[in-house]
Formats: structure tokens, sequence, C-alpha cells
């Protein structure tokens, strides 16, 4: 299971990683809009954050519901307390962790993410999910100074 903020690489480490260990990749935001049949910024417009949280909820379940699986799950999801003991409970939680700054330019204006709407929103959800993502982790992994599958490689090391 990868947990972090936004920008720190969940998804594309998550593949590489799934390809390292011969697993199968879930990626929960991509569960959610594609059980919705819509983007996550529509989702999130019709529905608000609880509507989504909901959905993402559903998808976190259904991807800890096998085994030999890498999940990378939506920057919020491990705030959840449900979403916390299912992942908890389905293996290793690896937080990917990388500078404010680092996060920031890999996220660029943040359009397509709602809970960005403005600048500042930024380092205050940063600021209030680190602990969470510190509590919930089983291994901590810096992702702003090697490739993705560099460090796929490593943490499929560590997990092996």
């Amino acid at each position: 299971m990868l947990i972090g903020f936004m920008g720190a690489g969940k998804s594309s480490i998550g593949r590489d990683l799934a390809d390292h260990l011969r697993f199968r990749f879930f990626d929960t935001d991509a569960m959610v809009e594609e059980s919705a049949g819509r983007t996550i910024p529509q989702i999130w417009d019709e529905e608000g954050e609880e509507g989504f949280r909901a959905r993402e909820s559903v998808a976190v379940l259904e991807a800890c519901a096998g085994t030999e699986r890498v999940i990378a799950c939506g920057g919020g999801a491990v705030l959840e307390i449900r979403n916390y003991g299912i992942l908890k409970g389905a293996g290793t939680v690896v937080y990917l962790r990388a500078p404010a700054a680092v996060l920031r330019a890999r996220v660029g204006d943040g359009v397509d993410r709602p809970l960005l709407k403005d600048a500042a929103a930024f380092d205050r959800l940063l600021a209030e999910r680190t602990p969470a993502y510190e509590a919930a982790a089983d291994l901590i992994v810096d992702t702003d100074e090697r490739t993705p599958d560099e460090l796929a490689g490593d943490i499929a090391e560590q997990l092996t």
C-alpha cells in the first residue's frame, strides 16, 4: 500500500513496483473515476468531499481484497479511520515522502485537484496530513532524488 501527498509518486512508483514484484496494480483514484464514470473534479463538484470519500472507501476495500497487489491510495485515503484499518490489515504501508517544493512542482497549478483551489491550501493540507502518513507507515521512502523505477526496485528489495 502506497500512501503520501499529491505528487509523491504513488501511481508511477506503484506501477513500477507492481512490475518488480509481479503483482497486480490498483490505483484507488482511478478506480473511483472508473466506477463513477466521471473525473474526480466532477465527482467533487456533484457529490462534494463526502461523496468522494465514500467512493474512495469502497475503492480501498476492493483494492485490498486479495493478495499480491500494489495499491496506490489517494492522498486523503489514510485519513479515514476505516481505510486506515483496512490498509494496515492488508499489508505493508509505504509512505512516499518528498519535500514540499518538490511536491508543489510535481502537482503544478493543481487545476485537476479539487482540494487545491488556492495556494495556501497546499501547505495547510500537507501539514495536516503528514502526521497521519507517518503514523500509518511501516516504511518511509523519500522520492525526490531518484527515478520511480529505482525507487520501486529498492522498495521491492525491502519488502521481499
